[in-house]
């Protein structure tokens, strides 16, 4: 048995980012350590854990807890049958919601299996202590300096005057007076950008959808979200089969919906856009699918979806390179371009929802940017002419406010970097926090979502993505989206009652050193993918590199070469598991060599060592 760590997600769950952070502590210990991909089968994941034989086994799972249950007794069935419990040495432990974790407690699974049971408590020193627990880490000077290092990553320095801003939002629950969104006008419920026109306040979508075996769950939330007029926007919270079997309609009696809505064909989908069409009459959009983008988005314009909406569609992701869709990475940016302009040629706006994805994968901030220029150069190549672009903050959770105000702000320059000459196209801006932002305990998460609305509200987004307050905890249902939508609208209201105390804080000398940091490294890496592509010349301004950052070729080998890469993609062909990167003072995520080095490595020298070692 080796001093190894081995986490892997279960039922083919795509959130690995707790997995990570497994992992983070157990290199800080000593332990050598591996992340399987999502997309492995179980009898392929019991295969590595009998040719590594690892002392410490991470299963985690953060869907719904009926289908965690499941996946969970049928994993410790598959190690209790080849023997991994035969020695009293080795430890299993299961990661998962609150929600989850109290259910596992009332079953005989704890009695009948040495299982350690981890969850994501608020307190980081508590958290630490859990998994170092688990690692067996029983050095007091080793511990503390742990737990030191996770304190500083997870606090750092910020804007002290969001944090009173913020009890007052929440003060007395006055946010629960505040009205509903209205039904607007037919030019704005035909087209997104006009509804925008017409609020005061940026307008609210959010992903809803209720875990279950019927839609019916859903449907009623719908209803009950355009009655209260919640939000402007209902993306679909689709479920895995709902995303790779939508039409086979076998696929759902043979398998198990594990989280989200299991719309199964066009009747449960215009039931579901059906449920939208009362109170203040939300847009209703799905999650783009896994395969066959361009058939579903005929689909959903038949019904009526999409219509007043706009589409979000990755260019990365949502492939084999996280387990979400059976595409290779080379045919997901085929496909996904295509998608694109499709999209762009019936008028729908389109978020090409990427970054967010590698903020999950812990990607450094440099790279972080430079997405924001690949995903604006595939929609200026593709003729979309209402861009919206989504910007996660506290993402990842150790993140700090001057961290997202400069990377938000670098992101934005970006874009316009890219921007061919002569191209009109519209840039909106969509705000959103990272769900790992939030604390378990809901009156902690309502504060952090007022606190993160306010420091949104500093950019002026035109849309906000709202994640409701309780999503540690739990799957939002109607009645937490509602309040969190109400709670979210009193921030933005507030914000602009103190908007010249904290718009000061752009000119901050760490945020802008960090802005022209970026700007800088971003150039170089750049330049680099595009040097990739057939159609790059020699000294061609950033203004003219839109078709070459947009060639499915020069994409491609920049994952393959890992010039776009992190440190959380599991996949064997892309992974990169000697990258290191970490928080610095300001929650800054930058790249190292070392967990000592207090300078971050450079992009000219990172690219110079990839070259290096690709060649040997």
């Amino acid at each position: 048995m080796k001093a190894l760590f081995i986490g892997m997600t279960l039922g083919y769950d795509p959130h690995t980012v707790g997995l990570h952070k497994a992992s983070k502590v157990a290199r800080q210990v000593g332990l050598a350590v591996e992340v399987l991909p999502p997309q492995l089968t179980n009898e392929e994941k019991i295969q590595v854990l009998l040719e590594k034989d690892p002392k410490y086994i991470g299963l985690s799972y953060r869907l719904s807890k009926d289908k965690a249950m499941e996946e969970l007794t049928k994993m410790l069935t598959l190690l209790e049958q080849q023997g991994f419990f035969n020695d009293p040495k080795r430890k299993v432990c299961f990661a998962a919601l609150y929600p989850t974790l109290d259910e596992v407690e009332k079953t005989a699974l704890v009695d009948a299996y040495p299982l350690t049971l981890i969850g994501s408590h608020k307190d980081i020193v508590l958290r630490t202590e859990q998994t170092l627990n688990f690692l067996e880490v029983e050095e007091a000077s080793l511990r503390d300096a742990v737990i030191d290092q996770m304190i500083r990553e997870f606090k750092p320095e910020g804007i002290d005057l969001l944090d009173q801003l913020a009890l007052d939002v929440i003060k007395d629950d006055d946010y629960l007076n505040e009205p509903g969104r209205v039904k607007p006008t037919d030019d704005a419920l035909n087209h997104f950008p006009i509804r925008m026109k017409e609020t005061d306040l940026p307008l609210i979508r959010t992903h809803f959808g209720i875990p279950g075996d019927t839609i019916e769950p859903t449907v009623e939330g719908i209803k009950k979200l355009a009655l209260h007029g919640a939000v402007d926007e209902v993306s679909l919270g689709s479920s895995d089969l709902s995303q790779r079997y939508f039409g086979d309609h076998s696929a759902f009696k043979t398998m198990k919906n594990d989280g989200g809505v299991p719309y199964k064909d066009v009747a449960d989908l215009t039931a579901l856009y059906e449920a939208s069409r009362m109170g203040n009459y939300p847009a209703v959009k799905p999650y783009a699918h896994v395969k066959d983008l361009v058939p579903f988005v005929d689909t959903c314009l038949e019904i009526g979806m999409l219509k007043g909406a706009h589409q979000a569609v990755p260019l990365f992701w949502f492939s084999e390179l996280d387990g979400r869709g059976p595409l290779s990475v080379k045919e997901a940016i085929k496909e996904h371009k295509a998608t694109v302009k499709y999209l762009a040629d019936q008028g729908i706006p389109v978020e090409m929802n990427d970054p967010n994805q590698w903020s999950s994968r812990f990607i450094h901030d440099t790279l972080f940017v430079v997405d924001y220029a690949l995903i604006a150069s595939v929609m200026y190549t593709a003729g979309v002419k209402d861009m919206i672009f989504q910007h996660q903050f506290n993402k990842p959770a150790e993140t700090g406010d001057f961290a997202d105000l400069a990377k938000m702000t670098a992101a934005k320059q970006v874009i316009e970097w890219v921007r061919p000459k002569g191209n009109t196209s519209q840039i909106y801006m969509e705000a959103r926090s990272g769900i790992e932002h939030f604390s378990t305990d809901l009156d902690i998460a309502k504060v952090q979502l007022a606190r993160t609305t306010l420091l949104q509200m500093m950019f002026n987004p035109d849309v906000f993505h709202l994640v409701s307050y309780c999503e540690a905890h739990h799957a939002a249902t109607a009645d937490d989206v509602i309040e969190s939508s109400q709670l979210v609208r009193r921030a933005a209201r507030l914000y602009h009652e103190h908007k010249e105390k904290l718009l000061p804080y752009f000119e901050h000398d760490v945020v802008r050193n960090r802005v022209d940091y970026l700007l800088e490294e971003a150039r170089v890496v750049l330049v680099e993918i595009a040097k990739l592509s057939r159609h790059y010349r020699e000294g061609m301004a950033l203004n003219e590199l839109a078709l070459c950052l947009s060639d499915e070729e020069a994409l491609t080998k920049a994952m393959e070469q890992k010039i776009m890469t992190a440190p959380g993609i599991m996949h064997p062909d892309f992974k990169h598991p000697e990258m290191l990167t970490k928080p610095s003072r300001y929650g800054f995520i930058d790249v190292y060599n070392d967990w000592e080095d207090e300078a971050p490595l450079r992009e000219k020298a990172r690219l110079k060592q990839l070259k290096v070692s690709q060649c040997n």
